[in-house]
């Protein structure tokens, strides 16, 4: 890894390693579960899973500056993990296709979940160019185009879809990339190869 993107996978296994990041992680990995086995959960399933009483679960995971993805009626569809089809990253969990909030999502959650094979699609956030690969235990593989790059941000701040989720992103190339780091400091520019090593750090501690 290059120096930024080292210090900012050091910097992102510090928060989720930390005492508020180990209770945000354990809960949004029951939220991913129930997602994935049940669909869509109403506030009262999700408090059941979490042991919490189901008017405060959306406010305990604000709290930790994670918030999580409703449906129109008020349904919880999105921790990481998402339900929601307009999402532009999707990934194959559990024989299903599933999205979530950021390209670090598609390269850990397969990861996480254990998963031999998960074909991931993203679309470049310059050009719209579609953006494939197949994340695998042991790397990142097929690539296509495979020149393409990802942005990777900080997590520090206001809500994580805010401060690092969207911008976290796959782009065509690097050059593309480093356009948006001229524009963002904060971001550091990676191979997919790299990312998907970021992702693996991550995953080891679900």
């Amino acid at each position: 890894m290059t120096p930024p993107v080292s210090a900012l996978s050091d910097h992102l296994v510090a928060k989720w390693t930390s005492p508020q990041g180990a209770r945000l992680m354990a809960a949004g990995a029951k939220i991913v579960d129930g997602l994935l086995e049940l669909g869509p959960l109403t506030h009262e399933r999700a408090g059941r899973m979490l042991g919490w009483p189901p008017q405060e679960v959306l406010p305990r995971f604000e709290a930790m500056g994670f918030r999580l993805e409703t449906d129109p009626d008020g349904n919880i569809i999105g921790a990481g993990v998402s339900l929601n089809e307009a999402r532009p990253h999707s990934m194959e969990l559990r024989g299903r296709t599933v999205y979530g909030w950021c390209a670090m999502d598609t390269l850990m959650f397969p990861l996480a979940l254990d998963e031999a094979v998960s074909h991931i699609t993203s679309r470049c956030a310059a050009t719209g160019e579609p953006v494939r690969a197949t994340v695998t235990p042991s790397g990142v593989r097929d690539v296509h185009p495979a020149t393409a790059a990802v942005t990777l941000a900080p997590a520090t701040g206001a809500d994580i879809r805010e401060v690092f989720c969207n911008r976290v992103n796959f782009y065509a190339d690097e050059a593309l990339a480093n356009q948006v780091t001229g524009r963002d400091s904060d971001l550091a520019v990676c191979s997919t190869a790299e990312a998907w090593a970021v992702g693996r750090r991550l995953a080891d501690l679900f």
